[in-house]
């Protein structure tokens, strides 16, 4: 299994085949972003993975006072049994927990990189932490590339790229 700094590498080389230009002013980057694709890739194999599955919904948004805040769904997923996310059986809860992220927070913004500083998340050990992204903006689309991450189906560490669409 690669180490973390491999794994970095195989971020940063991915981020620089995007051949698109680099976000490097505030004023580009904010507005609202609508998903288009999440994938990762095995760093492993090189295979492709779909953890939210290949039709996965989210948003993200950057405002101009420098707030951020993400959502993302996957695909299908189920509404839950027993009425309502306190009283629904512990396995419903569990399945729409890792079905589903959401955090937002303050973001500074360096060419090529953007730095979400989390103070609220679905993902209690997001909180305080700082979430490191590379960034590409071509047109209507932004890129987003993370470092490794662990992710579904099985925790393993996976560079991320979640292509995005400037929403209407």
């Amino acid at each position: 299994m690669p180490n973390t700094r491999s794994l970095v590498l195989i971020a940063t080389a991915l981020f620089a085949g995007l051949g698109a230009s680099p976000v490097v002013a505030d004023e580009t980057l904010v507005g609202v972003w609508k998903l288009v694709s999440y994938s990762t890739q095995d760093p492993d194999t090189r295979a492709v993975f779909h953890p939210f599955g290949e039709h996965a919904t989210g948003y993200i948004v950057y405002t101009a006072e420098g707030r951020m805040f993400a959502i993302l769904a996957a695909e299908g997923r189920k509404p839950l049994t027993g009425g309502n996310r306190i009283t629904a059986p512990v396995e419903d809860r569990a399945e729409a927990f890792s079905t589903a992220t959401a955090y937002s927070g303050t973001y500074t913004l360096t060419e090529g990189q953007v730095v979400h500083h989390v103070d609220i998340s679905v993902n209690p050990n997001w909180v305080g932490t700082d979430q490191m992204r590379f960034i590409r903006l071509e047109s209507n689309r932004l890129t987003i590339v993370t470092p490794p991450l662990p992710t579904r189906p099985d925790g393993k560490l996976r560079v991320s790229t979640l292509i995005w669409e400037r929403a209407q």
